[in-house]
């Protein structure tokens, strides 16, 4: 009896073929996805709603808190819907990710580990708001010495009052605690 090598290596490619045609293009999306609707690297829509993403309970950990405003920056939106992410502590990777909605008086909140930074940048924590079918994509920086703003976030925000358009940032042991107050005006 003769062995019919030809049709056993078909097989076995096309069932590669296959797998591959299924296993790709499902990431190849995930990722085009992420990169194009969003001004930020890391932003990924299927992020779970959590507002605890810390991965470990004993490390340096930051708490930031704040109020969604509308466009005149004096009244506040409830059941606005927030996302957060940032590089994940210690790795070059975005898997610190967080959606949550601002409760009836605007305000909402999220824990999650301290993050890691890009060489020669600040630690940073990335956001988008939505609320009416607007949007706007934010980032707030900063360090064991305070909490910053970006100068398109200070364009963005100036109809809220100076008190409320700066961070405040205080720290307490190992925990950060950041306010940080935004409004949608496009």
């Amino acid at each position: 009896m003769e062995k019919n090598y030809p049709r056993r290596l078909f097989l076995g490619k096309s069932l590669l073929v296959a797998t591959g045609l299924i296993c790709v293009p499902t990431g190849a999306i995930a990722k085009e996805l992420g990169s194009d609707s969003a001004p930020f690297k890391g932003y990924n829509p299927y992020t779970d709603y959590k507002t605890d993403l810390r991965t470990s309970l004993f490390g340096k950990e930051v708490s930031v808190s704040g109020k969604i405003y509308d466009a005149s920056g004096k009244t506040t939106i409830p059941n606005a819907f927030v996302e957060v992410w940032h590089l994940s502590p210690e790795k070059q990777v975005y898997k610190h990710r967080g959606k949550m909605y601002t409760d009836d008086d605007g305000k909402y909140q999220f824990i999650t580990d301290w993050p890691n930074r890009e060489p020669g940048k600040q630690h940073r924590i990335y956001f988008k708001i939505s609320n009416d079918g607007k949007t706007i994509f934010t980032e707030l920086l900063f360090s064991d010495f305070g909490a910053h703003i970006t100068d398109k976030h200070w364009e963005q925000n100036q109809q809220l009052a100076e008190n409320i358009r700066f961070p405040s940032f205080s720290t307490f042991l190992n925990k950060s605690t950041i306010d940080f107050n935004i409004s949608i005006n496009n």
